[in-house]
């Protein structure tokens, strides 16, 4: 899997198992683009990029917060 696809993967991992609100609430991105992203009315790679980044720094922290 190159990097993009591994990004892509975490964010749906993200979107999957965590509603919009609290997505939104600790990622800073606004619950209605999260929404959006969630129910497919936007697709992550049309999504802008700082949305990305934001969405997929979450995800790897939440990720770190759970193993410890």
């Amino acid at each position: 899997m190159n990097e993009i696809e591994t990004i892509i993967s975490e964010i749906e991992k993200l979107l999957t198992n965590n509603t919009p609100y609290s997505i939104s609430k600790n990622s800073g991105v606004p619950r209605q683009t999260v929404t959006d992203l969630k129910v497919g009315n936007t697709k992550i790679k049309d999504a802008k990029f700082k949305t990305i980044i934001k969405l997929y720094e979450y995800q790897k922290l939440s990720e770190n917060n759970s193993e410890c």
